[in-house]
């Protein structure tokens, strides 16, 4: 790394309307956690979704039903986060398929 140029390793949802596309039952129920998201990605939904379960009142019918698959992609986007931070480009690639695949079995899950 240079003095002047720095080289980042990073994950980006590149546009934050396909959030709601490809699950728009979950990143609903995600952005009414009432906490505090610099933007409306993969990585900030899967946040609001653990701090979700933790601290909202959700139905137990829905809380049953969605905890799991919650815990899980929480536990994949602190491994992506990780890689990330070890400069494991290849790792982390494939933690963002996993993740991705996660979500869609969380929407597949939802329940009201």
């Amino acid at each position: 790394m240079g003095q002047v140029l720095q080289i980042r390793v990073i994950a980006v949802t590149w546009n934050d309307d396909l959030v709601e596309e490809e699950w728009p039952r979950i990143s609903r129920l995600a952005f009414s956690v009432p906490v505090k998201l610099e933007n409306h990605g993969v990585l900030e939904m899967v946040r609001a979704l653990a701090e979700g379960l933790k601290f909202m009142d959700w139905p137990a019918r829905q809380k049953e039903a969605l905890a799991p698959g919650i815990e899980k992609a929480a536990k994949i986007r602190s491994d992506l986060e990780k890689a990330l931070a070890d400069w494991e480009p290849a790792r982390a690639n494939e933690l963002s398929d996993r993740l991705e695949d996660a979500l869609d079995e969380l929407e597949r899950a939802f329940v009201n």
